[in-house]
Order: C-alpha cells, then structure tokens, then sequence
C-alpha cells in the first residue's frame, strides 16, 4: 500500500533540516519520513527493523535520495530497488549536489525518475517540495 509520504535518504543534518523546514512550511511535515544513510533507507523500504510497522513507516509514493552517503550509497540503493518487484516501480528522484553529467546519465541508466540539484539557497528548498508535490504526489 502506498501513501503519499516522502522518503528522504540524506546523510547531512543541515540538508535534512532544510528539508523539514520546507515540508512544515508547506503543511506537509507529516508526510516526510528521513533517514541518514543508504543502508537506512533500504532497511525502511524492506520493512525491517525498526521500520517494520507500516503504519508507522508506510511505504512511500517517492523516494528522495542523495547520492553520496555512507554504508550505501544512493546508486546501490537505487539499483537494489530496481531489482525487488514490489519497489521497481516505486518513483525516485535524485537529489544531489553533484553537477556531474555522467551522475545524471547513470541515475537516468539505473532507473531514477528524476534528478534535482540541490538548491544553494536554503530558502528555495520549498520549490523543491512545490515539484515534488506537483509531480509526485
């Protein structure tokens, strides 16, 4: 069952506050669920652990995921998704700092749904949150 919360895999604590700010400016705050690290995320999207109350932890309509995190990172997190059958349609948009155009091309290769540059201003993550919405959710 899928709800219309955002899972947001983010190692750096300023990047998640931003985000969370965002999301409780637009009203939103109960829907964004955070987790610091790619093996994080996987633990919630598998239902394992601490995560495995779905009413607690529903399984997302999207996945926000930063690319460069410890333990996993956001393209191993990204190609295990799209090897499980309940998570490979599941939608994914990279959200990064990096500009890299061969990060783009692989995100695009492994299946991401989209891909965003992380705002140098914290004040434009609520247009982040406004696509999100749009697109997503």
């Amino acid at each position: 069952m899928t709800s219309s919360t955002v899972l947001y895999a983010e190692d750096e604590d300023s990047d998640r506050m931003f985000m969370e700010r965002a999301f409780r400016r637009a009203g939103l705050e109960h829907i964004l669920h955070t987790v610091s690290d790619g093996q994080e995320a996987k633990d919630y999207l598998r239902g394992h652990g601490i995560y495995e109350d779905r009413n607690l932890h529903p399984l997302p309509a999207v996945l926000l995921l930063d690319l460069r995190m410890p333990l996993l990172g956001g393209f191993e997190v990204l190609e295990w998704m799209r090897t499980e059958p309940g998570l490979r349609s599941l939608p994914v948009v990279i959200f990064t700092s990096s500009p890299r155009a061969e990060d783009k091309a692989r995100a695009k290769e492994l299946g991401a749904n989209d891909f965003v540059e992380k705002p140098s201003v914290p004040a434009r993550y609520g247009d982040v949150v406004l696509r999100l919405q749009e697109k997503w959710l």
